[in-house]
């Protein structure tokens, strides 16, 4: 990896949009190697593992082959050994099913290595309940990923994926997309920020003003 890791501190806030859905996104544009390059959801989530993991973090990827041995995986508290960044990757089939009001609880490593969760298909209702975790949900059938008390998430998709999440108070997440418009639906009294395009600056996000009838 290649990508110099950037401060991380928030700044002003946006003139709004984030509600706005859209099929095709509008991404930034990156010079690599002298040319000019469309900024995609996935040159987003490799500055962000760079910035949490460090340049040359070697992910250790797991593909759990039951809903069961999914929850195992991402309860992640003494990290991989040697230092590696454990990766977890949910399908359908092994999307743990939860009942009304349940989660499934990601809990980072102690020593403050991320956990990474790459959600492809199927619809987890997932919650960081501690440490910090990147996640990736890619599911078009929806996507929930809440945040508790004293947890850190940081979201990376593209701006046509639905994502809805519940931030509680203590707990931070930080939406990351390619363009402003996009369709991040977060609720809750935890800190919520966004960082769009090329810009990895945080921007506190700037919930709606609707006007009374």
């Amino acid at each position: 990896m290649t990508t110099t890791p950037t401060a991380r501190q928030p700044k002003g806030i946006p003139a709004g949009g984030q509600f706005a859905a859209t099929t095709h996104a509008e991404p930034g544009i990156v010079l690599v190697g002298g040319r000019a390059e469309f900024v995609s959801d996935s040159h987003l989530y490799a500055r962000e593992l760079e910035a949490l993991a460090g340049p040359g973090a070697v992910i250790e990827e797991k593909h759990p082959a039951t809903k069961s041995e999914a929850r195992r995986l991402l309860k992640n508290t003494r990290g991989e050994a040697g230092g590696k960044i454990r990766l977890v990757r949910l399908e359908a089939y092994s999307s743990p099913d939860t009942e009304p009001g349940e989660r499934v609880e990601i809990v980072g490593p102690k020593d403050g290595r991320p956990i990474i969760v790459d959600v492809r298909s199927g619809i987890p209702n997932l919650k960081v309940v501690s440490g910090t975790a990147i996640v990736r949900p890619l599911s078009n059938w929806g996507n929930s990923v809440d945040v508790g008390p004293g947890a850190e998430a940081v979201i990376v998709a593209d701006a046509s994926y639905k994502i809805t999440t519940r931030c509680d108070e203590g707990g931070k997440v930080t939406f990351v997309c390619p363009t402003e418009k996009n369709r991040f639906r977060p609720f809750g009294d935890g800190e919520i920020f966004m960082a769009t395009g090329t810009d990895a600056d945080r921007v506190p996000y700037e919930r709606p003003v609707y006007e009374p009838f």
